[in-house]
């Protein structure tokens, strides 16, 4: 799912994905995704998150088989490389352990849920968590950011050209307008 807003002068895209599990399907997911991204969004604000079914690296997994790179795992990297996106969560808490996934019955958890966004919005981000969920698998994501407005306003006064009235045409346009 993508939409493209405009929060005052800021345009947006935000994109939120959910990758099939099958290996076969993600591959060609990530190419329709990343023709999406450069076909219909701003690429330069783009926020992609969601349930992307892998991890990026081992400190985002615990326990169950060990971790190892995926085809798909690779493609995810390529595009943020592509795209110049970060893994803001893993940027913002190098160091910690938290996981949005977890298999009692595989005994292991895992960081599968993230938001990818584009670095130069880096600096927009207050806050990004991983809080417990209704879902009974998975955790929510959560970033919180703030858009300053980056063409301010005025001072706020301005004044009529009243010689515009002496033209006989202006006051026409005007009415017809």
């Amino acid at each position: 799912m993508l939409i493209n807003v405009i929060l005052g002068s800021k345009r947006l895209s935000l994109c939120n994905v959910y990758t099939p599990n099958n290996q076969t399907n993600q591959l060609e997911f990530m190419q329709e995704l990343d023709n999406c991204l450069i076909d219909k969004t701003e690429l330069t604000a783009l926020i992609v998150g969601g349930d992307w079914n892998c991890t990026l690296s081992k400190k985002d997994k615990l326990g169950g088989t060990a971790w190892a790179p995926t085809i798909y795992r690779n493609l995810v990297l390529t595009s943020m490389v592509m795209f110049d996106l970060i893994d803001i969560q893993r940027v913002r808490h190098p160091k910690l352990c938290k996981f949005t996934y977890e298999s009692k019955a595989k005994g292991m958890k895992s960081r599968i849920d993230f938001f990818l966004m584009a670095k130069n919005l880096t600096k927009s981000v207050k806050k990004t968590e991983i809080y417990p969920s209704i879902a009974p698998d998975h955790n929510a994501i959560y970033i919180s950011s703030s858009w300053v407005n980056e063409t301010p306003r005025g001072l706020g006064f301005w004044k009529f050209n009243n010689t515009l009235l002496k033209d006989e045409k202006y006051p026409d346009v005007v009415r017809e307008t």
